[in-house]
């Protein structure tokens, strides 16, 4: 039973050991992450669209995943939770002889959709302001994500099946706009990367982790896209919802994005309870931002930007060293943005070359001598090597100073 209005024309809406991981920052206060822009243009870039910040960071790290038995078992017995109870549900209407008795055993299924919800909303923000302030490790806190999101998505399929069977009974209506606005929080295409990584679904690559008391940022490179996806508990109020009109809502969501605004015109938007989620695809890639309508914010958001093509991203400033017959190439990004490095030989042709960042093997550059992965929040340094020779480039992310040395070993830091 579907409850929700597309409008056109608005806005589009193991036992694991734990992988090296590069950190950064202290704790932050609440006040850090306010009075600021909540939607900016990326360091060091005009001509893209702009995403959400979560304010000055209290932490960094940059985690790659690897298998792990305890959270992929955790994981898969939720599953089965999950469905055992969907199955008991069915049981219980298909016994029901009334259609009133119908009614009651839905009403009694839907608090404890709220209460899981509830207890997953909980754990989410003690677990993020533990990591913030040093509690916990990265790959926790990580690990924990994946897991909260594989239950989340569970509970996804919990509400779509209470939502299919009150079909059958007219009188009742399901919350599930209000059940599904609480999803937000605790679910995302990195944390789902996450949550097949640990299962030993998908190929390693590097997470980009970023918090402070009231938010958090995850990207990732997948494929030939950029995945970023922001959340700010601090614009999330729905205590204060209110009703808003489809189209008002979808041009004060556009109004945040002046450049998208200016270039695209495709986008849509949903309602829900008390949040307004768009999709807005543009040539470069696809915004998905969900506006609250207490506070009129953007407090959740999705972007996925292409890298290669004839409408990708545009690349940042090259930084070379052709000091020796290996030729690399590392554009500049923005912390957490996405890393491109390239290396060839001396003739210009592409190498398939290791690939360090810090102290950390990264993977191999593909057979154009490419490889992507994301940038930690300082100065640190990408090393190739092939045959036995190796081409350092130190650099730094745009809104820092960057560090003129391109000769130096690399530093001793974990990526």
């Amino acid at each position: 039973m579907s409850r929700v209005l597309p409008v056109a024309l608005a806005v589009l809406l193991v036992l694991c050991s734990p992988a090296a991981a590069f950190e950064t920052g202290s704790s932050t206060s609440d006040s850090s992450s306010r009075n600021v822009e909540s939607i900016v243009k990326p360091p060091g870039f005009n001509d893209t669209a702009s995403h959400l910040s979560v304010g000055k960071p209290g932490r960094t790290a940059t985690y790659t995943p690897s298998l792990d038995l305890g959270a992929a078992l955790t994981m898969d017995r939720n599953e089965v939770q999950t469905q055992k109870r969907m199955s008991t549900l069915n049981e219980r209407l298909a016994n029901a002889e009334t259609r009133q008795s119908k009614e009651q055993v839905l009403i009694r299924y839907t608090p404890e959709l709220e209460s899981q919800l509830s207890s997953l909303k909980h754990t989410e923000r003690t677990i993020s302001k533990r990591f913030n302030s040093s509690e916990m490790t990265t790959q926790q806190y990580v690990r924990q994500l994946a897991i909260l999101d594989a239950k989340a998505r569970n509970i996804a399929h919990a509400i779509d099946h209470l939502d299919s069977r009150g079909d059958t009974v007219p009188s009742f209506a399901p919350p599930v706009r209000r059940l599904r606005a609480d999803l937000y929080s605790l679910r995302g295409q990195v944390r789902q990367y996450a949550t097949d990584r640990f299962r030993g679904q998908s190929a390693p690559r590097p997470i980009y982790v970023e918090t402070t008391n009231t938010g958090v940022i995850l990207s990732t490179i997948e494929g030939n896209q950029y995945v970023r996806e922001a959340f700010r508990a601090d614009y999330r109020k729905p205590s204060e919802a209110k009703a808003l009109l489809v189209q008002r809502a979808a041009n004060i969501t556009l109004s945040q994005y002046p450049w998208l605004n200016e270039h695209e015109k495709s986008p849509s938007t949903d309602y829900g309870a008390g949040v307004y989620p768009s999709v807005i695809p543009y040539s470069q890639g696809v915004v998905k931002p969900v506006l609250d309508s207490g506070t009129e914010k953007i407090f959740r958001e999705t972007q996925y930007k292409y890298l290669t093509g004839s409408n990708h991203i545009p690349y940042g400033t090259a930084v070379r060293n052709n000091s020796t017959s290996l030729n690399l190439t590392v554009n500049r990004t923005y912390p957490g943005g996405p890393l491109r490095i390239n290396l060839t030989d001396a003739s210009g042709d592409p190498v398939r070359g290791n690939i360090s960042v810090g102290d950390t093997h990264v993977g191999q550059t593909g057979n154009d001598g490419v490889l992507w992965t994301v940038a930690p929040s300082r100065t640190f340094t990408v090393s190739a090597t092939y045959d036995s020779e190796t081409v350092n480039v130190t650099l730094a992310p745009y809104g820092m100073t960057p560090t003129n040395s391109t000769t130096s070993p690399p530093r001793n830091l974990k990526y």
